[in-house]
């Protein structure tokens, strides 16, 4: 989700507006009946569902679900009866046992409108860390306002491949600068999961961006207010 008061905000709101994690434990809770074999991976899980696969709307069938390719996955980006099985963003890693990775968007969506109207198994992949934090870094203390500076450095994101996140898109914490706001907090710590950043004007999630817009919009964020929020996953 994004939300601002300045008009420069609005690019890449498609990205942007997607649920807030800290509200997926919740629904994952209403729907653990229908979902089986589950398994934990650090920040993610991985379960299988049976669901119908389609929807009205208007009075007319549609698919459930519409994709796209993310970093040779193809992932969840619309979700059209607001069922709150599926998250946005979701990895689909196999469709009635037809393996999706690396496949192509045209095949996946060919695959999913031919089952149209049947039940299928699906394998889905979501990030949901077991341990979140919300971290204030104040630059008014100790003098920070001039530098305007965090203190802590980030890799990763959708468009990096030479992260060293086993490829997973997220944008991770490589180094804490001392004496800095980051390291004076004491909470922030090395290979922290940027979830989501906000000050006085805005609210950005982090979880699937691009390397170069994240660090521009901190960048821009921290020269805009004194206070800086962030949300993250701590390694579990």
């Amino acid at each position: 989700m994004i939300t601002t008061t300045n008009p420069w905000h609005l690019f890449r709101q498609q990205l942007m507006q997607i649920e807030d994690i800290r509200n997926s434990s919740i629904l994952f809770e209403k729907n653990e009946k229908s979902m089986r074999n589950i398994i934990h991976d650090h920040h993610w899980i991985e379960f299988d569902i049976d669901i119908l696969m389609n929807t009205k709307i208007h009075n007319k069938i549609c698919s459930l679900i519409r994709v796209n390719e993310l970093n040779h996955s193809i992932i969840v980006t619309n979700i059209l009866n607001n069922n709150k099985i599926f998250h946005p963003f979701d990895i689909i890693l196999s469709f009635n046992d037809i393996n999706f990775i690396n496949m192509t968007k045209k095949i996946a969506q060919r695959i999913i409108k031919a089952h149209q109207g049947q039940i299928v198994k699906m394998r889905i992949r979501r990030l949901q860390p077991p341990i979140l934090e919300t971290i204030e870094l104040n630059l008014r203390k100790h003098n920070f306002i001039k530098s305007r500076k965090l203190g802590f450095t980030i890799n990763g994101g959708i468009d990096n491949n030479n992260n060293n996140h086993n490829n997973d898109p997220g944008l991770f914490v490589i180094d804490i600068k001392p004496k800095s706001p980051a390291a004076n907090n004491g909470r922030l710590r090395i290979g922290d999961r940027l979830i989501e950043i906000r000050n006085t004007y805005i609210t950005v999630n982090l979880q699937y961006i691009e390397f170069e817009v994240a660090s521009k919009l901190i960048k821009r964020m921290r020269k805009e207010s004194t206070s800086i929020t962030l949300v993250v996953a701590h390694q579990t």
